[in-house]
C-alpha cells in the first residue's frame, strides 16, 4: 500500500483551520501549502464522515458495493466529487473508473475488477525505430515531415 501524501495531522489542521477560520479554501490551501481541490475533498468528507473520512483508504469494495455506487451517481447525477464524499472513497477517479467500466461492460465489468494497475500500464510501450526499407517507401512530404519532427526533437534535447 502506498503511503499518503498528507499526515492525518495536516489533513485534520487544514479541516479545523477552514471551519474555524475566516480563510477560504484558496488562502487555506496556501498557507498549508496543499491543493486547493485536497482543501474541498477533506472538508467535505469531514463533514459527511468526520475522522474516518479523512483517513488514509485502501480502497478495495466489494462488487455489490461498486454497483451501488455506480447505480447511485446515474440514477441521482451525482458528479464524481459528490459521489466520492457520500461514500467516502479515496479520490473521484476511482468513482469515474467504476462509472466508465458499467457504461462499457455493465455489471459484469463491475464484478470482474481487479486491484492494482492493469499490465498495460507499467511499462510505456516503445515505438520500433524506422527502418532503411520504411524510409524507401515514404514520400517526399513524409520524409520532410520527418526530417522537421527529428530537427525538433534534436533542439529539444539540447536545451535540457
Amino acid at each position: 500500500m502506498a503511503k499518503p501524501k498528507y499526515t492525518l495531522e495536516t489533513r485534520m489542521a487544514v479541516v479545523s483551520h477552514y471551519l474555524y477560520g475566516n480563510d477560504g479554501t484558496q488562502r487555506t490551501a496556501e498557507r498549508f501549502g496543499v491543493e486547493r481541490t485536497s482543501v474541498r475533498r477533506w472538508v467535505r468528507a469531514w463533514q459527511l464522515h468526520g475522522i474516518d473520512g479523512i483517513t488514509w483508504k485502501n480502497d478495495r469494495h466489494s462488487p455489490a458495493f461498486r454497483i451501488a455506487v455506480v447505480r447511485t451517481v446515474l440514477g441521482e447525477e451525482l458528479s464524481m466529487r459528490e459521489a466520492a464524499a457520500r461514500f467516502n472513497i479515496s479520490n473521484e477517479t476511482v468513482v469515474r473508473h467504476w462509472v466508465n467500466v458499467y457504461k462499457d461492460a455493465g455489471e459484469n465489468g463491475l464484478l470482474s475488477i481487479k486491484p492494482g494497475r492493469s499490465k498495460g500500464m507499467t511499462k510505456p510501450k516503445k515505438a520500433s525505430p524506422v527502418t532503411d526499407e520504411a524510409l524507401e517507401k515514404l514520400s517526399p512530404e513524409e520524409l520532410r515531415a520527418e526530417l522537421r519532427y527529428l530537427r525538433a526533437e534534436n533542439a529539444y534535447r539540447k536545451k535540457s
